[in-house]
């Protein structure tokens, strides 16, 4: 009898073992619902000043750095078609990757309310304090005794009970108001990055108002090692979903070589989209893996006019006439103590290096390639103003007069560490660590560092100029 008792208490505790929570599949796909750029309002928002802003990885660094720049955004004011306004209410879409995640999230949720509740709710808690203490409870276990439930998932749990309340992508598209804000994981077995809009659940045949924010953030900010890839369903092939045509014609071009990039996201799209499915599951890790800025998806939108929320398609339509990318760069370069002795790294050292060294030389490759593209946008207007002169100076008979692009005034602002002066101030941001735990005076100096890093910028200032804007208390 003890023995059976046993056994059935022992089937109860094994029946107890978490999975992860599923994410709902989409009944129908319908393009005009969901959480999409196009669907969202901009009533004192105009393209015609359109404005990026990314949010790198890093920790808790990277949250109070980014939430300085949100805080300095919303003390700029500018003159703008008429109308004196903050540039924080200019700002159009927000990207964000793993740390810079959290004040993305929260600012798409609460708005002007994250001001006053984003510091207590995540900034000055003890997280991952919070997230070691909840991993050792003893009423963990039996959830992380499941195969499908990890670390992460424990995370998540965290995250949607103390800082985000409950609230699911639902609560996001109920507000209807911009910026966009795009939380970017990174598919694990494809290596792309896996932005949570519902343009990238429609390949899954699943509808993101049923996610909750919490597990959006807790994939952009699974840090390999320390937390796990989040599980996700799905269900391509179910809800009569069709590919758009560039899919389709790129996906069959590899052999051109023509648009290498394009073909490749072509392939990402049919991966996830076959129907069968070829991979009922997902599994998200952090963003950083593929882009540590958050700035790939925003390049695409510039540079293509085939990506959801194209800025190329209405830069093509004259409807932008200024545009601004504003990259917040949490990156560090710890001092390393192995260059000190001769002892070959250990594995933990050697890991750590393969995880991040990379991500940072690319993340300044990325910073590069956005100035390439948006100077290339101009220089052909100019190519063809130029063809139009010299045509019309040999003779009215053989001006040709080409249709010139839109000209759009560009201006790629950088916040990071590196241009910091004097060298011990830069050393001492660069030395911080990536956790989910800082001193409160050390989070209370990046708030003030990332307004300090914008005002100096001096993209940032030449756009000061041009809207006749100032960034308080020079106000």
């Amino acid at each position: 009898m003890r023995r059976a008792l046993l056994g059935a208490l022992l089937l109860l505790l094994l029946g107890a073992c978490a999975s992860f929570p599923e994410n709902p599949p989409l009944a129908a796909y319908a393009r005009e619902s969901g959480y999409r750029f196009e669907r969202l309002e901009h009533a004192g928002n105009s393209d015609s000043l359109f404005v990026i802003v990314t949010f790198s990885g890093g920790g808790t660094r990277a949250a109070a750095l980014a939430f300085g720049v949100l805080e300095a955004l919303r003390d700029t004011t500018i003159e703008w078609q008429g109308r004196r306004t903050r540039l924080l209410d200019e700002v159009d879409v927000i990207s964000s990757i793993s740390g810079g995640s959290f004040p993305a999230a929260y600012y798409a949720l609460r708005g002007e309310k994250t001001f006053e509740e984003f510091p207590r709710r995540f900034l000055y808690r003890p997280i991952q304090s919070e997230l070691i203490g909840l991993a050792l409870a003893p009423a963990s276990w039996l959830k992380l005794a499941g195969s499908s439930f990890g670390r992460s998932d424990l995370a998540a749990e965290l995250y949607d009970r103390e800082v985000f309340g409950g609230a699911t992508y639902a609560d996001v598209i109920a507000r209807q108001r911009r910026p966009f804000v795009i939380l970017n994981a990174t598919d694990m077995s494809s290596g792309a990055p896996f932005p949570f809009i519902q343009d990238q659940f429609d390949l899954l045949c699943s509808d993101l108002a049923g996610v909750t924010l919490a597990r959006a953030a807790a994939a952009s900010s699974a840090f390999p090692g320390g937390l796990t890839a989040l599980t996700f369903r799905n269900y391509a092939g179910a809800c009569g979903y069709a590919q758009p045509a560039w899919v389709a014609l790129a996906g069959a071009d590899h052999a051109s070589r023509v648009n290498p990039r394009r073909s490749a996201r072509a392939e990402n799209r049919l991966s996830l989209a076959a129907a069968g499915p070829a991979r009922p599951y997902l599994h998200l890790t952090d963003g950083g893996v593929a882009d540590n800025l958050g700035l790939r998806d925003p390049l695409e939108a510039i540079a293509s006019a085939d990506h959801p929320w194209s800025v190329l398609r209405m830069m093509n339509r004259e409807r932008v006439d200024k545009l601004v990318v504003i990259v917040v760069n949490a990156a560090t370069r710890p001092a390393a103590g192995r260059d000190r002795r001769a002892d070959v790294p250990g594995l933990v050292d050697t890991l750590t290096a393969a995880a991040t060294v990379p991500l940072d030389n690319y993340s300044f490759d990325t910073v590069e390639l956005l100035q390439k593209t948006l100077a290339e946008f101009n220089a052909d207007a100019r190519v063809v103003e130029g063809c139009n002169r010299l045509s019309a100076a040999k003779g009215a008979q053989c001006a040709l007069q080409l249709p010139a692009p839109h000209q759009v005034e560009l201006y790629p602002i950088q916040v990071a560490f590196e241009f910091l002066e004097p060298r011990e101030e830069r050393e001492w941001f660069r030395n911080l660590p990536t956790t989910f735990e800082l001193p409160r005076a050390t989070i209370d100096r990046l708030r003030a560092v990332g307004r300090t890093l914008l005002a100096a910028d001096p993209q940032f200032r030449n756009l000061l100029r041009a809207l006749h804007g100032c960034l308080a208390p020079a106000c």
